[in-house]
């Protein structure tokens, strides 16, 4: 399992087969399932009706070589919660320079995680899906240039990932539709492996701005008031975000113990500051793998309200100011329980419980089944 994990790693997490003679084809799939415990419950998507389209997944890869150091690359993804609507994921042009020094323009991902690598390719870690308190930004890919540099410093083989570009696609924020712009989107990740240890920290930052009906509104409001700088931290428009990630992984043959620790800023806004982590340990037996996760994520705001009288004509404002704000909050933390098996060499099936705890509200308190088959061809 550990060499299939490692191959995926090195190679994008696809395992390639030729169709032509100049173009490799390649793929993954997950087919999960799932079901809260309660039928007032919800969780990822999920509630008390047993839901086989969340978190399901087709995808397939075209590569080709073109000569002379070339390379053109292609992912399209097919998702069950987007009613299999096909989107392409990748789309970039890459030119290796040397045995060390890779150059790519184009749709890529984002190096943000520690798997972002292959974020969607469940066979490549033990989860059904990385822990989402921390794999939870808006965006996963972006539009631009990188550069993957990759060397050895001592005993450690080190990548440096470098990226420089924009993302401007459609969200679902405050129960609406909209497209974000994330600019002047910039900086990079580096993985340090040594053996049995990885290490790996990541720093971006970008210009954040999301068009909002009701929270422009609100701002407007602020502003006919006289009050401007209210205003600006109600809308979010070109809002510095700033966004890093340290991570590890330990694996001893038998035992792995895999940890993430995330950070997002977004300057002056009602979107607040979010911290996350993760700690998993598994342990291996023959073809299946048991492991436990305990994850926390909390998010603060600052009510720059709270100083208003109330009883005023400014309640107006300040009342649905304040609930745009509290419902950003969060203090939650989640332990997930999960097998997984290697039935095949190819393709694994995964079992995982969730049990997630709200410490604001116990109403959103929840427990999760889910099963998923995973694959890659």
């Amino acid at each position: 399992m550990k060499s299939k994990i490692a191959a995926l790693a090195i190679a994008s997490s696809f395992i390639s087969y030729a169709a032509q003679a100049d173009i490799n084809l390649s793929g993954f799939a997950s087919i999960t399932g799932g079901i809260t415990t309660s039928s007032d419950e919800e969780l990822y998507g999920f509630n008390d009706t047993f839901d086989f389209k969340n978190g399901s997944l087709l995808a397939i890869q075209a590569s080709s070589n073109i000569g002379e150091g070339l390379d053109v690359t292609a992912q399209i993804v097919s998702r069950g919660d987007n009613d299999w609507d096909t989107k392409f994921e990748w789309a970039y042009v890459s030119y290796n320079v040397n045995d060390k020094l890779r150059l790519l323009a184009g749709r890529q991902r984002a190096p943000l995680y520690m798997y972002s690598d292959f974020l969607d390719v469940s066979y490549a870690y033990p989860w059904i899906t990385p822990p989402q308190g921390v794999y939870d930004l808006i965006f996963n890919t972006f539009d631009g240039i990188s550069a993957i540099y990759s060397t050895t410093i001592g005993e450690f083989d080190s990548t440096y990932h470098f990226i420089g570009g924009n993302n401007s696609d459609e969200i679902e924020a405050f129960g609406e539709k909209t497209k974000p712009k994330m600019d002047n989107l910039l900086g990079g990740a580096a993985t340090f492996n040594r053996e049995w240890l990885t290490l790996r920290a990541a720093y971006f930052m970008a210009d954040v701005s999301i068009p909002l009906t009701d929270l422009d509104a609100l701002a407007n409001g602020w502003d006919s008031f006289g009050y401007s700088a209210y205003g600006d931290n109600t809308r979010i428009r070109e809002n510095e975000g700033t966004f890093w990630e340290l991570g590890f992984q330990m694996d001893f043959d038998d035992i792995i113990v895999i940890g993430e620790y995330t950070n997002l800023e977004i300057d002056n806004s009602v979107l607040g500051d979010e911290e996350s982590y993760y700690v998993m340990l598994g342990k291996r037996f023959d073809r299946y793998l048991v492991h436990i996760t305990y994850g926390v994520d909390e998010t603060t705001v600052d009510d720059f309200t709270r100083g208003l009288p109330a009883g005023t004509p400014l309640d107006a404002l300040k009342l649905p100011t304040q609930s745009a704000i509290n419902s950003q909050k969060n203090d939650s933390s989640y332990v997930t329980l999960g097998l997984r098996w290697d039935f095949h060499s190819s393709a694994s099936l995964k079992f995982e419980y969730t049990s997630h705890s709200d410490d604001i509200d116990s109403n959103y308190d929840a427990g999760l089944f889910r099963t998923s088959l995973v694959t890659v061809f």
